[in-house]
């Protein structure tokens, strides 16, 4: 990510940023990830989604040595221990409604792809929920409920959100938009405030998430998405025991 001053012929400074490709294995994986990228930053400009604008892109690397992204410059600074976390929850589950409304029409989105597989994993060796672990993947690889595809950020997380003033100014990294359930955005999240802050924290981000949707979250999506590899210190393995206990209660 480059940060980009550009001076114009009538005096203004437009202030950019170019985000240049480079991690070579992602390239192989998804050689069209810049145009990926544009196009949906473009699709944005007809939302009210506070996000990046598109200025250019360079699809196959001809200008910049790699895939490349030039977009506007959001204002804020990421907010990654905020001091009073309630209102912080609140304000993260705000941005999830508007993306979730977003109808992209007739432009192509493509459908979100599974991550990290619960069906794939046995229970962690660390647990002291074995149980809840095998009785969750269980769970997982049997059928999979209906969802209605909607508009997703598919990495929603405080990583990709700036603030100013205790308000979000804007949600980046929109190369994974994807059409799926609602609830990827809502788990990723969820998980990452399991890792981050613990299990009560993300407990708290449900119920106001719940009451800013006024919606229930089906708990399917979360547990398929869920693996032990997320847990890399004792204290996260406990908060992570305890995330999969609750998911085991709420899918019965």
């Amino acid at each position: 990510m480059h940060a980009v001053d550009v001076g114009t012929p009538s005096g203004r400074v437009l202030r950019l940023v170019l985000r240049r490709n480079v991690r070579l294995t992602w390239l192989m994986e998804e050689p069209d990830l810049a145009e990926k990228e544009a196009r949906n930053l473009q699709l944005l400009e007809r939302s009210a989604i506070p996000a990046p604008r598109l200025v250019a892109v360079d699809p196959n690397g001809a200008d910049c040595d790699v895939p490349a992204v030039l977009m506007t410059r959001m204002p804020g600074r990421l907010v990654l221990q905020p001091a009073d976390i309630e209102p912080w929850l609140r304000r993260m589950a705000e941005l999830l409604p508007p993306i979730h409304a977003f109808d992209p029409g007739s432009v192509l989105v493509q459908k979100w792809v599974l991550w990290d597989d619960l069906r794939l994993c046995q229970p962690p060796g660390w647990s002291r929920r074995v149980r809840d672990w095998e009785r969750l993947i269980e769970i997982v690889r049997g059928p999979w409920p209906a969802y209605e595809p909607r508009f997703v950020h598919r990495d929603f997380q405080h990583y990709n959100v700036l603030w100013s003033r205790g308000r979000p100014t804007a949600v980046l990294d929109w190369v994974n938009a994807s059409m799926g359930p609602v609830e990827l955005d809502f788990g990723h999240f969820r998980r990452n405030l399991v890792a981050d802050f613990g299990f009560e924290v993300a407990e708290r981000f449900l119920h106001l998430y719940r009451e800013v949707v006024g919606a229930e979250p089906d708990p399917f999506w979360e547990a398929l998405n869920l693996t032990p590899e997320w847990a890399k210190t004792e204290q996260q393995r406990r908060e992570l025991d305890a995330y999969v206990g609750s998911l085991v209660a709420k899918i019965g």
